[in-house]
């Protein structure tokens, strides 16, 4: 691999694993809700253990000043909205050596599998890996297992979920397939099954990040408690203490050693998660460093 790669990657990949948090939503919807004020949504992300952030061009020029040392993965390529009433393919909107000026570490790119448009997002996807190869920018491809296309873009218009679709099947040829065509990375979605990826990671040929799993109509409180141990855990693991956001205006009587919307470095052995449910389904959590 390039040696440029190699040492974009590592500020990105900081350990084995990497926690990338996207926010390049508002170049399809627009100014979705988290995602309204930028700036202060990257000094949060700053101030905790994430390894990097994946933005757009115009939003890394406003953040820059306060990214810290967040590796950035920036979004070269778009081409409809949520108001299309046709998408097709994506085109190339910002090349990749001027990504390197804005200071990114990665670019990323939209694949198309099983759409009219794919051969041209193929090629499209092989140019654009042959042009970060001569600048020695490691390439993300974005890439889905078909079915998934209409989920992914809050759609109707990709032809929904295949009769009789196998999606982990679907997710391994589209990983390997980005592979092929030279990207460095790919980003698709989870599968829902632990054997089924890891095969996928296995056999892909390239880095792999997981961008979530098909959306789900329904709350998140049935989901808050595995959250909140997953935290926990990379509490441990990363040794930063999360923060407590929107934690402005201290209240005397409790005088307690909170860690208010910036992160903690700390080095800590134990840790616990409360969890209480509602009807009194409560459960408590203890964790070890080992």
């Amino acid at each position: 691999m390039h040696p440029g790669k190699v040492l974009r990657l590592q500020k990105i990949w900081k350990q084995k694993r990497a926690f990338i948090i996207p926010y390049d939503h508002g170049s399809f919807s627009g100014p979705v809700p988290g995602i309204e004020d930028v700036v202060r949504l990257t000094e949060r992300i700053a101030g905790t253990g994430a390894d990097g952030i994946l933005v757009t061009p115009g939003v890394l020029k406003s953040i820059a000043p306060v990214a810290g040392d967040l590796g950035i993965m920036v979004r070269i390529d778009g081409g409809f909205t949520k108001f299309a009433h046709q998408p097709t393919d994506y085109q190339p909107f910002y090349p990749v050596t001027e990504a390197l000026k804005l200071g990114a570490d990665a670019v990323i790119v939209f694949t198309f599998i099983d759409t009219p448009a794919e051969a041209e997002s193929l090629r499209r996807l092989g140019a654009t890996a042959a042009e970060a190869d001569a600048w020695g920018v490691p390439l993300v491809a974005e890439i889905l297992a078909p079915s998934l296309l209409d989920n992914h873009f809050g759609t109707n218009v990709f032809g929904g979920k295949r009769k009789n679709a196998d999606i982990g099947a679907e997710t391994l040829a589209v990983a390997r397939i980005g592979a092929e065509a030279g990207a460095d990375v790919i980003k698709t979605r989870y599968t829902g099954d632990v054997a089924g990826f890891r095969e996928i990671v296995r056999s892909c040929g390239a880095r792999v990040i997981v961008a979530g799993g098909p959306a789900q109509k329904r709350k998140a409180a049935s989901a808050a408690g595995g959250a909140e141990a997953i935290a926990v855990v990379l509490t441990l693991e990363k040794g930063v203490i999360h923060p407590t956001i929107n934690y402005e205006f201290p209240d005397p009587k409790c005088d307690l050693d909170y860690v208010p919307n910036i992160a903690r470095d700390a080095a800590i052995e134990y840790s616990m998660s409360n969890t209480f449910g509602f009807g009194g389904t409560n459960a408590t959590l203890l964790f070890k460093k080992v």
